[in-house]
């Protein structure tokens, strides 16, 4: 996929060519291998890198961006005819600016939220209230069941805004699974090993707009503060984040492991992939999920953003993996402190297993808070 702007420097981030792994390729076993490699890499470290071979047309990416543009310009009324504060058990929806909240803090920023809409017999429920997981019968009925069963909300207004943004999930799909078999072959995987994983994705999306920072924001916001960052420091939940960002520069920010924080900006023909949650599990942090956060500091811009999630299977049992890539090392355990850390991801920093829809729930019960007044115009 591409971000929108073309940087004159060399890139930060590392650069990689999914083609080789995308149906319908016509390619070599060398090509293969070489991509698995350079994945193993870029996962390793920095956990971020542009995704480039992916066969999605730039100029699909560029009106997504249009459509969100035009979206977010509607006014508050018709924006709020699909909000998610009146169905919040559904996880789907609009929101308005400073009603998701990362760490405690109101980010400056306003989305819909999509996901994969399954079937009753596309999930297994009750294994969430089997070990490793537990959660109680009582609480399945009543608040997991409408969020795995909800169903999406358009707007009607853009006009094309449902077709161009379900085709594009299409697409995303796809990428997310040629980047599911370069995993398993990076790791020296049987051929096909994460396919019962991840054959019923419960992926995410999230139509992003952000407003430029109120001027005047601090740098780094006290735990007293009301409002954050345009969108919080971290980390996501599954397995790859696949992002489409329009051409506002220095915007995204990402962590490297020693602390320091560099801009992810957007490069001509080229998505922005990062490592989840589930990948750092699986691969005993070989793999890193990386903190990452979205200062918008132009004032002169209101920057768009399209995030697609791809994801385990809701009921996915994720556990540590065995192979001889993982076992030679270096691996390490999960850190028990992170920030918004939830119960089962604690469990697998531990040695245990979880379910990757117990995870994905706990981090979206605790992402939002409707009380805030103003709404953007």
């Amino acid at each position: 996929r591409r971000a929108a702007s073309s940087a004159a420097a060399a890139p930060a981030l590392p650069v990689l060519d999914i083609a080789p792994y995308m149906p319908g390729a016509a390619t070599s076993a060398d090509a293969r291998r070489h991509a698995a490699r350079s994945l193993d890499a870029v996962c390793r470290d920095p956990g971020f890198f542009y995704l480039v071979g992916h066969g999605v047309p730039e100029g699909e990416v560029q009106a997504l961006h249009t459509l969100a543009k035009d979206f977010f310009a509607l006014p508050a009324a018709a924006k709020e005819a699909i909000a998610l504060s009146r169905h919040p058990e559904t996880g789907r929806g609009y929101q308005r600016l400073g009603e998701n909240v990362t760490l405690g803090l109101r980010d400056w920023h306003e989305a819909i939220d999509f996901y994969a809409e399954v079937s009753e017999d596309g999930v297994d429920l009750a294994s969430l209230a089997r070990p490793p997981a537990e959660l109680s019968e009582p609480a399945l009925s009543r608040a997991v069941r409408p969020f795995v069963f909800g169903r999406n909300l358009w707007p009607t207004e853009p006009a094309d805004f449902q077709r161009a943004f379900e085709a594009h999930f299409t697409h995303m799909r796809a990428v997310g699974l040629a980047l599911m078999h370069a995993m398993a072959d990076a790791l020296s995987l049987p051929a096909g090993h994460f396919e019962p994983l991840v054959d019923r994705s419960f992926w995410g999306t999230r139509v992003i707009g952000y407003p430029p920072l109120p001027e005047g924001a601090v740098a780094e916001p006290s735990p007293e503060a009301s409002v954050g960052f345009s969108c919080g420091e971290h980390t996501d939940y599954g397995c790859w984040t696949i992002l489409a960002q329009d051409s506002t520069p220095g915007a995204l920010e990402v962590c490297c492991a020693d602390g320091t924080w560099i801009a992810a900006e957007p490069m001509s023909e080229a998505f922005v992939v990062n490592l989840g949650d589930m990948l750092s599990v699986w691969t005993r942090r070989r793999y890193r999920a990386t903190p990452h956060r979205v200062r918008q500091r132009r004032q002169d811009r209101f920057r768009t953003a399209v995030a697609f999630f791809f994801e385990p299977n809701f009921d996915a049992l994720i556990k540590p993996l065995r192979s001889p890539a993982l076992d030679q090392g270096p691996a390490g355990a999960l850190q028990h402190d992170t920030p918004g850390m939830t119960a089962p991801l604690r469990r697998a920093a531990s040695g245990g297993d979880l379910i990757y829809g117990e995870h994905l729930f706990a981090k979206v019960s605790s992402n939002f808070d409707f009380s805030v007044e103003a709404s953007p115009a």
